[in-house]
């Protein structure tokens, strides 16, 4: 039998020692955590040379570090099936074995750490003369830096390739120095994802309004706000050119069930994920009879559709029903709930994600409407955007930096993380190379502290101003010593990704 993809995730893999101490070293200089990630990129480093890698040595065993999985080596989706494809090329063989392609990996991991380390000693130890270099090894294509970038297919969205460096606030002036602070959110080696924390009245959405505001005046680049308070409407959307909508009032106009797939694979995933939006309006967890259930009457719905009209909530609210009447179970929780949804016309399918996306908007959330149709919106309309956002082409590289192509801001982002919502963190974690940018405005460090994905070492800029939050967590993100309840108002701790420092900054004055 042919090695596919599952004889690849299920497997483990290992390097040497010495690899894995290289790695660990690179990821300190890059700001990560997660030794799968240095283990990414040293195999992709070493794919880059046209020769095999050297075969392992006979102690090489004796010597190997700790195990990495393949799933969580090589990733979900379609990214396992390219890792198998380029490494079997590279090797030039047919017919692998597990066992021959294990061998491969672990010789791949140990050259591209030791490239690594030569590149980033041929940079100078400078960030980004070492993510150029890799640009440069990934002959990564070039344009016309003031000109948005579109391809042939209509649902391909346009870029926007300048360099953009934002003020941090309206002030942006180093506490210490006066030095004007700025958040390059493009530049090669950083990440343009945003979490911007504080406590009531701390000016935490102004300053991310301010930077919002900022960032369109370079171009034009669509911006999605979801606004809990009310006060986004006036305050963003004249400046953005957004359109305001507060379902159930005004609907969102987004065909949020739309799959652009025909494969009965690309079905059941888009079913699964569907499924998850759904599942988690609730805070208690659905049962593994419920999500079952679930899944299968979002599949039935998405595969009824073709030439019935773009499906809807009520379609699966009706096939839910029908698929409890066919396993003899009686209505629960979950159908009176997506029963009670689907009396509220959220959403209606007169866009096409690459429509909706391709344009300005404020989703109005206010609190006089119940927390689950805030959760609903919310989730579903990511999931939207994580499915037509990271099906687009690599964003075009233009002298190192990633040209935009959407920006999300998700204000009071408290209530989707708790959810743990998948869409968000693919979007977090996959989207920096479609031209993504995710702004998460929130309370407090201890917001964050429950998530499994390190969604703030994702974070380009991360930012907090006076709030009670654990000593812990800030001191994770800031350093040692690193207190908010002491910030005056204004004031706020700053931590820039390719500056590897907190600063203590002034971001606006009273």
């Amino acid at each position: 039998m042919p090695l596919g993809v599952m004889d690849i995730t299920n497997a483990q893999y290992r390097t040497t020692r010495a690899a894995d101490a290289q790695c660990s070293e690179l990821l300190k200089r890059l700001g990560y955590k997660v030794r799968y990630l240095a283990a990414r990129l040293a195999i992709a480093r070493s794919l880059s040379q046209t020769e095999p890698p050297d075969p392992p040595l006979p102690d090489d065993e004796d010597e190997a570090a700790g195990a990495i999985r393949g799933q969580q080596l090589f990733g979900d989706g379609s990214d396992p099936a390219a890792w198998l494809a380029l490494i079997t090329q590279r090797s030039g063989r047919t017919n692998l074995s597990r066992k021959d392609f294990q061998g491969l990996v672990s010789a791949h991991w140990r050259r591209g750490a030791d490239l690594l380390t030569k590149d980033w000693e041929e940079a100078n130890g400078s960030l980004a003369a070492f993510v150029t270099r890799l640009a440069d090894l990934a002959s990564l294509a070039a344009g016309d830096p003031d000109r948005p970038h579109r391809q042939g297919d209509p649902d391909e969205a346009a870029t926007l390739a300048a360099a953009v460096v934002l003020p941090v606030g309206p002030v942006a002036e180093d506490a210490q120095t006066g030095e004007p602070v700025t958040f390059p959110l493009n530049t090669p080696g950083g990440s343009p994802h945003m979490a911007i924390m504080g406590g009531t009245n701390s000016g935490k959405t102004y300053t991310a309004l301010t930077m919002l505001k900022r960032l369109r005046s370079f171009g034009s680049v669509p911006i999605l706000a979801f606004d809990f308070k009310g006060d986004l409407s006036d305050k963003l959307a004249p400046d953005i050119g957004a359109e305001v909508v507060s379902p159930p009032r005004t609907p969102v106009p987004l065909h949020v069930l739309s799959v652009q797939v025909a494969d009965e694979m690309g079905l059941r995933e888009a079913a699964g994920r569907i499924r998850e939006s759904i599942g988690r309006v609730k805070s208690s967890k659905l049962s593994g009879v419920q999500s079952d259930a679930l899944r299968e009457a979002v599949l039935q719905t998405l595969r009824a559709r073709p030439g019935s009209g773009p499906a809807t909530l009520a379609d699966v609210s009706r096939a839910l029903a029908l698929e409890y009447q066919r396993r003899n179970r009686k209505p629960d929780e979950l159908t009176a709930t997506l029963n009670e949804l689907t009396q509220f016309t959220l959403f209606t399918p007169q866009m096409s994600p690459a429509e909706f996306f391709g344009r300005s908007w404020v989703i109005r959330l206010p609190q006089d409407g119940t927390a689950e149709v805030r959760r609903l919106v919310i989730n579903l309309t990511l999931d939207a955007l994580d499915r037509w956002l990271n099906s687009q082409p690599d964003s075009p590289t233009v002298e190192g930096r990633r040209a935009l192509r959407h920006v999300c801001m998700l204000d009071e982002a408290h209530v989707i993380l708790a959810t743990r919502l998948p869409a968000l963190s693919n979007l977090i974690r996959m989207s920096r190379s479609k031209g993504g940018v995710i702004m998460l405005v929130s309370q407090s460090p201890d917001d964050f502290e429950g998530e499994e994905d390190g969604f703030l070492d994702n974070m380009g800029l991360t930012l907090a101003f006076n709030t009670q939050a654990k000593a812990g967590p800030t001191r994770t993100i800031f350093g040692a010593g690193a207190s908010l309840a002491e910030l005056a108002v204004g004031e706020a701790l700053c931590r820039i990704r390719t500056e590897a420092r907190t600063r203590r900054l002034i971001a606006w004055r009273p």
